[in-house]
């Protein structure tokens, strides 16, 4: 079964290896495939990702 995570979820785990924690790390610590990280990092530098605050 296909696990659904929120945007703010997606954001945060982008946002540890943007800030130089490793995917495989990140991905260890969630339980999430690293691929899918990658490929949540490719969409937020694609502006997917853009959370407004307030």
């Amino acid at each position: 079964m296909k696990r659904k995570y929120s945007v703010e979820f997606k954001y945060e785990v982008v946002k540890m290896v943007l800030e130089s924690k490793k995917p495989s790390d990140v991905a260890r610590q969630y339980k999430i495939n690293s691929r899918i990280i990658y490929r949540w990092i490719r969409e937020y530098k694609q502006g997917k990702y853009n959370l407004t605050v307030g």
